[in-house]
């Protein structure tokens, strides 16, 4: 999730100012990454006949893996140049994971999934900047809170799944889970405002241009999360 990281990072201003477009280019990089690694995994995944376990075990290794390397960028963004590429690889390996589950059970549900969480991105972006919601301090301690709540709840959801449990109704289909789904979509939707809200925050007091890659890894954490959300959101509703 991408807010966590952009909000306590320290941004240092420098005589080398970052710029929009800068973060723009570098967010289309990484998610060119992510996108071609996902596929990657999806088309190896099936060819080479990999087992479920095997699947999941990736999946679970790439959350865990991209979630310490956001801390590792939270406490030191200076390091967020080296560790972008590394990062939209893994994220590119969970969608790839994810896709392929869910296209077992409903071939149509990846697809749009994706052009959801493009379409919700654009309509984030179109209302950010006409100013129809505004980022103020209290929507972002708000926002801040419910990310933090809803990263909770997943890691006990991954640790109860370690041994074959789950946390009851929220994850186990029915209308509790479609409606958690849903508030979750929201939630995820309404972070990149926080994320846009950032880049231009940044812009603004002239902060280092290695700072580019700090937000974009924000940006991308975010799209991926509403996709992953999405998916849930639709499988659920199939269900």
């Amino acid at each position: 999730m991408a807010n966590p990281i952009l909000s306590s990072v320290d941004m240092a201003v420098s005589t080398t100012p970052m710029t929009i477009q800068g973060v723009v280019r570098k967010t289309a990089f990484l998610l060119g990454i992510s996108a071609f690694t996902g596929i990657s995994f999806f088309m190896f995944a099936v060819l080479a006949g990999l087992s479920s376990g095997f699947i999941y075990g990736a999946s679970l290794v790439s959350i865990l893996v991209a979630f310490i390397m956001g801390f590792v960028v939270m406490s030191k963004p200076h390091l967020g140049k080296v560790l972008a590429v590394p990062y939209a690889i893994f994220e590119g390996i969970l969608i790839g994971a994810i896709s392929l589950f869910v296209t077992t059970q409903f071939p149509t549900v990846a697809v749009t999934a994706m052009v959801a969480t493009f379409v919700t991105a654009g309509v984030m972006l179109a209302l950010y900047r006409a100013n129809v919601i505004k980022v103020t301090e209290k929507f972002r301690s708000v926002m801040m809170s419910a990310i933090i709540a809803i990263s909770l709840v997943y890691l006990v959801q991954i640790g109860l799944s370690l041994f074959g449990n789950s946390i009851p109704y929220l994850f186990s289909g029915g209308a509790t889970a479609v409606a958690f789904s849903l508030l979750v979509v929201v939630i995820a939707s309404f972070s990149l405002l926080l994320d846009f809200d950032n880049v231009e925050r940044a812009y603004q007091s002239g902060v280092d241009k290695s700072f580019e890659w700090v937000l974009s890894i924000g940006i991308l954490s975010t799209l991926v999360w509403m996709y992953i959300e999405f998916v849930r959101l639709l499988r659920n509703l199939q269900d």
